[in-house]
């Protein structure tokens, strides 16, 4: 770790913020979309944040996680993962019983203390770990550009398993009933026994699947590069839709009230009917929309390539705010206490008040 103090945190409205999530004294709202405070780090940031007790996790391209305070974006802790700092931290962090798990591209699995930063383990790979890990009853779930999906004890980082896939393993895992859904970069979806590794079905697409998997109600949703999103039956990978997009679809699908939100590379957000892939609405930004959209009381949060952060009714796409972060925005934002927090390739993480 070293001093926090060599690193800027710009801060507007911090005050106010503080006193509106405290909920003491009546102010008139600031305006959705006004910016809090946004705090520099020393690379771009695509890894997506995290916020658990106050506290918010992110890696950044000059191979650090940090800590930020959330609610005035002080910067707590960092600390430098992999043996070469110049190794960017893609993955996002998840937090787990005061533990961060998070990957890095120098091909090495990091547990961190969440209070200090201090590193409890390491697990090497093959390859770039940009893929999120995913924690599952004491198992932790990565994939590696090595084309590994890894299967680790949570507590100790030893390895239970490795299945190998097709290609490099960039998608987050998502494990559901006892089975890991992940996709990979030589074009298929597979689904795998978590206690095993053993893989139980494998299902093509048109292109690098790098978007992660959503499963709702026995029914599997992802992108592909080949433009489409895929629904598949979760239990045996029969496909049973699949929509068109007018460019790679990077983004992971979010489902809500029977539809589903996710990002193209043609620029534009789309909403579909979740059981029959329909398209409800698009909603065109400034580029490539490779932020997964999160959608919190009507309102859906997306990133752009264009620099800016999104918020969209969710109902009809119709724009409610934007604002630009000044970089391409390919993280996907955490939403707590009516505050968004998302990182953005200027190097910077930014909180916006959303409503």
């Amino acid at each position: 770790m070293i001093n926090k103090n060599k690193f800027r945190s710009v801060k507007s409205g911090l005050l106010l913020m503080a006193v509106l999530l405290a909920g003491s004294v009546a102010f008139a709202k600031p305006t959705p979309g006004t910016p809090f405070w946004a705090t520099s780090t020393g690379g771009a940031i695509d890894s997506s944040p995290v916020v658990e007790k106050g506290i918010l996790y992110v890696g950044s391209d000059d191979g650090s996680l940090y800590a930020l305070d959330a609610v005035t974006g002080q910067i707590l802790w960092l600390t430098y993962i992999g043996y070469n700092t110049s190794d960017a931290v893609h993955s996002s962090p998840t937090v787990v019983d005061g533990v961060v798990y998070v990957g890095s591209d120098d091909n090495n699995v990091y547990a961190l203390d969440a209070d200090t930063g201090s590193i409890l383990w390491i697990t090497a790979t093959g390859g770039d770990v940009n893929s999120s890990p995913t924690v599952e009853n004491g198992i932790l779930y990565v994939g590696s550009d090595d084309g590994y999906m890894y299967a680790l004890v949570a507590g100790t980082g030893n390895i239970l398993w490795t299945t190998t896939l097709g290609g490099p393993v960039d998608s987050s895992p998502t494990v559901e009933k006892g089975v890991l859904y992940v996709g990979s970069d030589d074009n298929n979806v597979y689904a795998l026994d978590a206690a095993t590794g053993a893989i139980l079905w494998i299902t093509a697409t048109g292109g690098d699947v790098d978007s992660s998997p959503v499963v709702e109600k026995g029914v599997l949703y992802v992108g592909s590069d080949d433009g489409y999103v895929y629904a598949l039956v979760a239990e045996t990978g029969a496909i049973l839709w699949t929509t068109t997009t007018g460019g790679a679809v990077d983004s992971s699908p979010t489902v809500e009230k029977g539809v589903l939100y996710v990002g193209s590379d043609d620029d534009n957000v789309y909403a579909l009917d979740a059981a029959t892939g329909e398209i409800l609405w698009m909603t065109a930004t400034g580029g490539d929309v490779d932020s997964s959209p999160v959608v919190e009381k009507g309102t859906l949060y997306v990133g752009s390539d264009d620099g800016y952060v999104y918020g969209l009714d969710a109902a009809t796409g119709a724009q409610i705010w934007r604002s630009d972060t000044g970089g391409a925005v390919n993280s996907t934002a955490a939403i707590d206490k009516k505050v968004l927090f998302i990182g953005s390739t200027s190097s910077q993480v930014w909180a916006f008040f959303t409503k």
